[in-house]
Parts: C-alpha cells; structure tokens; sequence
C-alpha cells in the first residue's frame, strides 16, 4: 500500500468518525427530542379534546341551571333547615280563611330524630348435611348456630337523625265536611310539606239554641319536616 493511499483511507476514517460523531453529539440528541415532543403533543392534544367535552357539557348544564334554582327553591321551602313555625302558622290561617273553615287550635311537640328503617336478617352456619351415621343416629339432630343480625339500610345514608327531624302538628278546625276536605286538601298542597296521619272530627251542639245546626270540629294530625344542611349548620355555629 502506498503512502497516499493510506493517507486517503485515514482520511476516510477521519470523516466517518466525525460524521458519526456528529450524529451522535447533534442529530440524536434532537431526534430524540423530537420523539419526546411528538409525544407530549399527543398528551396535550387529549388533554385538550378531555377539556372541550367537559366544558360542552357544562354549558348544556348550565342551561339548566334556572330551572334547578327553582327545583332547590320549592323543595327547600317544603323541609327547610330551621322549624320555621310562624311561617306555618301563617300558612294554616290563610288557607282556613280560602277554605271557609275557622282554626280552633294548632298544638305542637317537640321535634323527633329521624331513625331510619332497615331490613333485618339472620345468617346461619352452613347447614350440616346428612350422613350415614347421622342417619344411624337419629337421636342427634344436626344444629346451625344462628350469627349476629345483619341489617340494611333502606334511605339514603345522607339523611340521618343528626341531620333529619319531624315535628308533630295537631291543627283543629271548625266547618262542614266540604270545608275540611278543602282546607286539608290546600294544607297539603302548600309550600310547606305537611304529613297527616290521623284524621278525626267531634261534633258539638250549642245549648242556648237547640235549633242551631251542630258544630264539627275536625282535626288532623301529622308532621312537618326540617332538613338540617352543612350551609345551614356553619351559619348557625
């Protein structure tokens, strides 16, 4: 080999060694932040596309917002979040004077805590199945121990006696049977939730005017409800 030959071929050398150098000290390092770029471009892109569809969708929700504002409004008033009882009271007298009849009296009780019903059941041991010497044996009856009672909740496991209560209302009214209908039937339907559970009437006879028509007297029972929120609660403390 002659010496320009071999000054050639070390020249050769010398530029594959600088290209991949190069490559590898310029190019890669880039390409891989190209990759590395691609990729967070993809995240941000999903991101993004998350982003829009949530938003879509409150703004459908936020459409219907008024309307829930309203929905709140009506059941708040029904079981609000304090006994309110003037309210009521007010309520009782102006669907007496609509309904003809005249409230003779409005008695209430202390509120009582929620307790929320549930559905009781047992569970056994697995039962012994029968054998040759059981049967053999047939003065030695088999016996599964019954365990603890396991019970299930039937309501919504917000609602509790630490946040729920019930007030007995008893309101007694003087009219005909047509006045009393009217007047449970507008007491029922008004802002405030009203549960009558007893219903019974008495009637009375005027002794000065034994000519009069008798009096009815009809009274109904039953609850008013308070809902005790976190908003209310913090207010109060």
């Amino acid at each position: 080999m002659t010496r320009n030959r071999l000054n050639m071929l070390v020249a050769v050398v010398a530029m594959v060694v600088v290209a991949l150098a190069g490559f590898f000290l310029g190019v890669q390092p880039q390409l891989a932040q190209a990759a590395n770029d691609r990729v967070e471009q993809t995240s941000v892109d999903a991101t993004n596309r998350t982003t829009a569809a949530e938003l879509a969708r409150l703004k459908d929700r936020a459409k219907s917002l008024p309307a829930l504002k309203a929905e709140l409004a009506k059941l708040t008033a029904s079981v609000p979040s304090g006994a309110n009882m003037s309210s009521f009271y007010g309520a009782v007298d102006g669907v007496a004077a609509s309904s003809g009849v005249k409230v003779s009296a409005i008695t209430t009780s202390d509120a009582v805590a929620y307790t929320a019903p549930v559905s009781a059941g047992t569970a056994t041991d697995a039962e012994v199945a029968p054998t040759d010497e059981a049967t053999a044996d047939a003065t030695a009856p088999a016996t599964a121990e019954p365990t603890a009672a396991t019970t299930t909740p039937l309501t919504d496991p917000a609602i509790s006696g630490e946040n729920f209560s019930a007030i007995p209302v008893s309101v007694s009214v003087d009219g005909s049977f047509d006045q009393a209908l009217a007047f449970v039937g507008g007491l029922q339907d008004g802002a405030r939730l009203f549960l009558v559970n007893t219903v019974s009437s008495s009637a009375t006879q005027d002794s000065t005017d034994q000519a009069a028509a008798a009096s009815t007297t009809w009274t109904f029972g039953g609850y008013v409800y308070v809902l005790t929120t976190e908003a209310s609660a913090s207010a109060k403390g």
